[in-house]
């Protein structure tokens, strides 16, 4: 029996489930979308929190239990629940390993790379969401969580939120939580989340660009021996998350400059990087996340297809395609 198959098989019954809880962030375009724009009042906070060794501080038993109690509330008589939960048991009941010349056996939580292992911390977490959403007597807003990582607004002081804090590390056995707060700016995954004012006067939430104190920004160097259109997408692309994340055109310019001061070291031409960014600016539709501008060659029926040819990238057929 092929392990990584077992484990892609159980994932493939847990991870439409997991998506299922109303705190559930996708990734940072679906962050995004919920927070900027809204309004909100300058007294609140902008909290965010990290759940401390998620993966390794899950109870098995709670993890089962869990996994369990979801397959109940959404029942599909195409699931073999008993199965999916024995093979989920003993993968997660016989993890052991070697270190230092010694074996040992992980006996709590899930080992890290396992194909199930989101789908089983969103599902684990899935109780704690709805106690952090709704328990405290001051119910945090905009409440969010991507994986181990919180968002919210705080409409109290920063005494209660501590009294939040605790009340949160005192639901789950293993499972703790540290919050940050700030008044007006706050980084979560690689945005940062602002305060500012629309055109109405009312106080709603922005983003913009973060770039994390680890990010070297080692992108690939213009020299590479890749074909043209390698260092093309790099460039367009970055710039196509950069506009995505961006609310404001200053937010768009302030992080495209520090892009293309590292890009520039890395040998891209100056002014083919300012080419690509203001044309992204201008023409693509972060909306509809396509691009404005007409097709060069559009299809006419019953014209004849050109058809691509693809050859090896070596010096030979370098020249050939040249």
């Amino acid at each position: 029996m092929n392990p990584l198959r077992v484990c892609e098989y159980v994932d493939y019954f847990l991870q439409p489930l997991s998506v299922l809880h109303p705190s559930y962030l996708k990734d940072t375009y679906d962050f995004i979308s919920k927070v900027r724009g809204q309004r909100v009042k300058g007294t609140w906070y902008l909290i965010t929190a990290d759940v401390e060794s998620l993966y390794t501080n899950m109870k098995i038993d709670l993890i089962i239990q869990s996994v369990k109690g979801i397959f109940l509330e959404h029942p599909d008589p195409d699931r073999n629940d008993f199965l999916v939960l024995e093979l989920l048991r003993i993968i997660l009941e016989n993890n052991d390993f070697e270190f230092d010349g010694k074996f040992y056996l992980q006996i709590c939580g899930i080992a890290m790379g396992r194909k199930f292992a989101p789908s089983c911390a969103n599902i684990f977490l899935r109780k704690f969401d709805e106690r952090a959403m709704n328990g405290f007597h001051i119910h945090p807003l905009l409440y969010g969580r991507f994986l181990n990582d919180i968002f919210g607004l705080w409409p109290g002081t920063l005494p209660e939120l501590c009294e939040y804090e605790n009340y949160l590390n005192n639901l789950f056995p293993g499972i703790k939580v540290k919050f940050t707060a700030r008044k007006d700016i706050i980084e979560f995954l690689d945005t940062q989340v602002y305060k500012t004012t629309d055109t109405n006067g009312n106080c709603v939430l922005a983003t913009k660009v973060y770039f994390k104190p680890t990010d070297t920004q080692q992108l690939l160097h213009r020299h590479s021996f890749l074909p043209r259109h390698t260092f093309q997408g790099i460039v367009k692309s970055q710039f196509i998350r950069f506009k995505r994340l961006s609310t404001t055109k200053w937010d768009f310019d302030q992080a495209c400059t520090t892009l293309i001061n590292v890009l520039t070291t890395r040998r891209y031409a100056n002014c083919k990087l300012q080419k690509v960014k203001n044309y992204i600016w201008r023409n693509y539709d972060v909306t509809t996340l396509t691009d404005r501008r007409p097709a060069r060659f559009p299809y006419t029926p019953g014209e004849p297809q050109k058809l691509p040819i693809v050859t090896f990238f070596d010096n030979f057929h370098s020249s050939l395609n040249r």
